[in-house]
């Protein structure tokens, strides 16, 4: 008896770590894609790094950091953003911060940090690589529960992740590889075009035909419908094509 029920126990904690490790990689390959996409965007990229002095101060550092973005974001010099929240071992919170904008510089930066928040330690850099930059801050989103993960509604639009899970949605539906929803949706970022409304009305009324097979003309295609409003997209070689029944 003792037996099974030490196996048992044995089995759920081994259920709990399998659980856990697909829920840190799922959490790192959301940032990875929220990051990337963001990056598509036009603008200069630099990561701050912002600490925290005391354990107490903790409960304060978004109401803070929320001081310091209008701030900078009054002189023009942090535009757009994504963060990731990393609690140290110390219990400690530091924050990553991805985000668009001017040359600041490091001295200024923890003036400001250590007046508001009273932390002078702060770290500022230049982006140069940005998968890299990407699979940085993916590695602490998958590290812990408390590394939350946040991003203003400028990073890529507002509502950008429901976007994205039509964007796959109607991939999966028309029988698209995933390789071709993601140039679509580099492209949709690039020139700020949001599928959202028109997608979802595809999606709910199902009235589209079939996928058009790829031709030579037109490389890899989707086409939600036949009677279309095209929209096309030239990325990496591929030509892309998503529109919706008119009718």
């Amino acid at each position: 008896m003792e037996s099974l029920l030490g196996k048992t126990e044995s089995n759920a904690i081994s259920s709990s770590l399998v659980k856990g490790f697909i829920t840190a990689r799922k959490r790192g390959h959301r940032m990875f894609h929220r990051v990337m996409s963001g990056i598509e965007k036009p603008g200069e990229l630099r990561l701050i790094t912002l600490t925290t002095a005391k354990v107490e101060a903790n409960d304060s550092f978004q109401k803070d950091f929320r001081k310091l973005r209008m701030r900078l974001l009054r002189r023009g010099l942090l535009l757009d953003y994504i963060r990731c929240r990393e609690m140290t071992k110390s219990g400690l919170r530091h924050e990553h911060i991805l985000f668009r904008g001017s040359y600041i510089e490091q001295v200024y930066l923890s003036h400001l940090w250590e007046e508001i928040h009273g932390s002078p330690v702060v770290d500022i850099r230049k982006v140069h690589t940005k998968a890299g930059m990407a699979g940085y801050l993916a590695k602490y989103a998958s590290k812990a529960i408390a590394a939350r993960t946040a991003y203003s509604w400028g990073w890529v639009w507002r509502g950008f992740c429901h976007s994205w899970e039509l964007v796959k949605k109607a991939g999966w539906l028309y029988g698209y590889t995933m390789a071709d929803c993601l140039t679509f949706w580099r492209w949709c970022v690039m020139v700020s075009y949001k599928p959202d409304e028109r997608m979802k009305e595809w999606l709910e009324r199902r009235r589209c035909i079939l996928p058009s097979v790829a031709n030579a003309d037109t490389g890899s295609g989707l086409i939600l419908g036949r009677h279309c409003s095209i929209t096309y997209a030239n990325i990496c070689g591929k030509s892309i094509r998503f529109g919706c029944d008119s009718g």
